[in-house]
């Protein structure tokens, strides 16, 4: 494997796929982006105060509602002073409080009805990999929790922000958890894994075993996924709705506007 070689990830491969105009600014130009939709900002806020709570019970003391829905709103406050990069209003007819009072709503809605009667053990938080794929590509990501239930069965769990739920374990949200399990196939020697993606929005939790011998298969599909990238000598947009997230929007040339409605 030759040094310097690009390090990929579930979200680079999709952003190639979504719009390589938008892959080239970021990964090929090494453009920052202008701003973060305010969205997305909340998610990280609401994945944040999931992993203080699950990582305060392993250290034995479990937080009451109040403290999360404080704990959430002390890092939203602290973290949008703090940032370095614009935190952008796409939607028009929304305001920051909105984002801010929905996000808390999220977490108070999680600790009830989730964390309270969550038996599994937690493994590991935010737990990083960094794994070879065909031999030769590296791949990395970051999964949110990691745990155990009491029949030794590890659950992959990914907690999801945004208010679109498929109707079943298919779709990008699917293929990103069965690179996240090959990994862990990769690293260990288990035989399967439970595959778990929460909708907070939607409040939808969808499952779906994955055994060793279905590795392979997920492994020749990404690989051939880098393929597609690495083979790519242009890099052309693609205009959808999403490009009103999208932080290159201010120098894109195809970007069919119209622009943001608003600004944090």
């Amino acid at each position: 494997m030759a040094a310097g070689q690009p390090v990929y990830s579930f979200s680079r491969v999709t952003t190639f796929e979504q719009c390589a105009r938008r892959y080239r600014y970021r990964y090929v130009d090494q453009v920052k982006e202008a701003f973060r939709g305010i969205e997305a900002f909340m998610g990280q806020r609401v994945h944040a105060t999931i992993e203080w709570m699950f990582s305060g019970r392993q250290r034995g003391s479990d937080p009451d509602s109040e403290q999360v829905v404080r704990h959430y709103c002390d890092g939203w406050d602290r973290e949008l002073a703090a940032s370095r990069s614009e935190v952008r209003i796409v939607k028009a007819g929304m305001d920051t409080e909105a984002y801010r009072r929905r996000g808390a709503e999220l977490v108070a809605a999680f600790h009830h009805e989730r964390f309270a009667a969550d038996q599994l053990e937690t493994l590991a938080l935010e737990k990083h990999f960094k794994v070879t794929l065909g031999g030769l590509h590296r791949f990395q990501g970051f999964i949110d929790r990691l745990a155990r239930d009491n029949r030794g069965l590890v659950h992959v769990i990914d907690y999801k922000t945004g208010k679109r739920a498929p109707a079943s374990f298919t779709g990008k949200e699917a293929d990103q958890l069965r690179a996240y399990a090959l990994a862990i196939f990769l690293e260990s020697d288990l035989a399967e894994l439970e595959l778990r993606l929460e909708f907070l929005q939607a409040g939808k939790i969808l499952t779906r075993r994955v055994a060793r011998r279905e590795a392979a298969e997920i492994e020749n599909g990404l690989v051939r996924r880098i393929h597609l990238v690495e083979d790519s000598t242009v890099f052309p947009p693609k205009p959808s709705p999403l490009c009103g997230w999208c932080g290159y929007n201010d120098v894109c040339e195809a970007y069919p506007g119209p622009r943001p409605a608003g600004r944090v």
